[in-house]
Parts: structure tokens; sequence; C-alpha cells
């Protein structure tokens, strides 16, 4: 495949769509964008050179309706219920996931796309079946989680609508995400906030091992999985860095980086979560060979644009209240 030259995207608001879309107007791409009105509820707006598709569900009759006359190469599916741990209702679960992603798949039945792109969760795996070997696609899906159970449901039955559907289905398994797009109560947001204000941070113990992969490299990935022609519909592959970090890794990272001491985080305050596996690191082997694309920031690299990311956003909100 070359370039594509239109995507559309649903969870267009959220961390990693932002991101996306963002990425996607930087390359020249015509880019249609699924949001529930009002937008202004949403914590980010989208870019003006968005064609934003306003939808109040994600039924696959209204979408036909709301996306008559829309056409586009790329199909990204970001739209998830559950990301956020206090979102947990069972029925939203399978709606937020499964009926969206049912819905989305119909309604675009007849569209001829190159590729339609689900972005699935390392959440769905579960507990490793090894300890300290990175996770391949092979490996049983056995979420302890609601919203990794939900993840799994979603491409299992997308996949296998998608087959029915003729449609050209790839999923992007992604592992531990970070970046400047994250909200602000996510592990490193928060302790780059806490720590530039010389706060203390209750912490769990932090021996969780975890794949950690910027956004940056994420965004590069969206993209390779819209070009490659290598990779084939129906399958699965794992979006990560490969390379084990544990959390007390990852905070210390931060403290350094910011130049604060290793003291004001105070680890073994907070508790394990129950349905939280202690290693979960993926193989990215699968993925590297179907596409050009190569994990190229590392954790400390990541955590400082952060940082400047941060400083500059901070300065910016300064003179916006002067």
């Amino acid at each position: 495949m070359s370039a594509f030259r239109s995507a559309l995207v649903s969870g267009a608001t959220g961390f990693l769509g932002s991101a996306l879309v963002e990425h996607l107007l930087a390359r020249g791409i015509d880019t249609f964008c699924l949001v529930r009105p009002p937008c202004a509820d949403h914590a980010r707006t989208l870019p003006s050179a968005v064609r934003a598709v306003a939808v109040s569900s994600f039924t696959a009759s209204e979408l036909k309706s709301k996306l008559a006359g829309v056409k586009a190469d790329v199909i990204f599916n970001l739209a998830s219920y559950g990301v956020q741990q206090a979102d947990r209702d069972p029925a939203q679960l399978i709606e937020g996931n499964v009926g969206v992603l049912a819905g989305l798949l119909e309604a675009t039945a007849s569209w001829p796309l190159r590729r339609f792109i689900h972005v699935g969760s390392c959440s769905e795996y579960g507990s490793p079946e090894r300890d300290n070997v990175p996770i391949t696609e092979t490996q049983t899906l056995r979420p302890t989680s609601l919203y990794g159970a939900a993840k799994a449901a979603s491409f299992l039955f997308g996949g296998a609508l998608a087959s029915q559907l003729q449609i050209p289905f790839a999923t992007m398994r992604l592992f531990g995400v970070f970046g400047p797009h994250e909200a602000p109560d996510r592990v490193v947001p928060y302790l780059i906030r806490k720590l530039r204000n010389n706060e203390p941070v209750d912490l769990t113990p932090g021996e969780q091992v975890r794949d950690f992969l910027y956004e940056d490299d994420v965004m590069e990935a969206f993209v390779a999985t819209g070009e490659s022609s290598a990779l084939k519909s129906g399958e699965v592959y794992n979006v990560c860095s490969g390379r084990p970090t544990r959390v007390r890794e990852l905070g210390e990272a931060v403290a350094d980086a910011l130049g604060k001491p290793h003291q004001l985080l105070h680890w073994g305050e907070r508790p394990y979560r129950a349905d939280e596996p202690m290693w979960l690191v993926g193989d990215n082997r699968r993925f590297r060979a179907a596409t050009s694309w190569q994990p190229r920031v590392s954790v400390e690299e990541g955590i400082r644009r952060m940082i400047a990311s941060s400083a500059i956003e901070k300065t910016r909100e300064h003179q916006h209240a002067l």
C-alpha cells in the first residue's frame, strides 16, 4: 500500500484519538471525526481543519445516515468505554466496546476501505502465561478486569463480523502508552505535577513491570498500519516497545528529569489493584516484520518531552490569565 489520503477517526477527543487527529492533519490527510455533541463537554476541542460528524449514538442506522456522502480510505476505531477506572458499568462496557465497533463496521461495510483499524488493549491478555517472557499475539486471552474482557469481546466479535462483511480488519493491541495528550490523573502527568511542586507522592510498591511506549511512536504505528500491505486481514498485532520497565524505575526517571529527590516518592503507600498483573510486556516482532515501524523514543526521552510540553502549556495558561 501507499500513503492513504483520508481517514475516519472514532474516539477523536480522547488521549490517543486527539494525538492521532493532530498527526493525520500534519501529514495532510483529510480527517473526519465521529463526535458526540456537545464538543464543549470534552477536555479537548478538535482542530478547525477536522470534518466533525456529530452522532448521538453508534447504532448502524444512525451512523449510516450521518456518514452519508462521507468516504475514507482508512478507519481508526479508538472509541471505547472503560478506560477510566471508575467506568465499570457492565452494560456500558459491552455497548461502549462491542456495540460501537459493530455499529461502525455495519455502517461502513459498503465503503471501498483500504483498512479498518481497531485499537485493542494489552489488558485483553490478563496475566501472562510465563513471567519475564514478552507476550506474543498467540497467548490465550485471559483478561482479569472487566475492561480487558470487554476489549477482548470487541476484538473477537469485531473480527468475526468484519470477516462476514468482507472488511479488511486489523487490530492494534496497545501496551502502556504515555505522552503529552494524557489526562492529568494518569501516572506520568500526575508524577510530573506533584514532583514539580515538591509534593510527596503516595504510590504502590512499584514492582509492576510494564511496557511503556511514547505517543509519537504510537502515531507512527497507526500510519504504518494504514499504509502497509503486509498486514493480514483479521490478525492482531502488538504495538509496544518490548522493553520491560518497573513502575518504580518510571517514577525515579521522572524525579531525575525534574531534579527532585527520590524521597518524595512514597512507595508502598497504596495497595496494588486486585486485577493488576505484575508483568505485562509485549513482543512486537510480528508488527515490526509487517511494517517499517520501529519504536524510537526511550522512556527517559519521552519523560523529558512531557516535562517540556507541560512547561510550555503552563506558560501559555499564565499568559492567557494575564
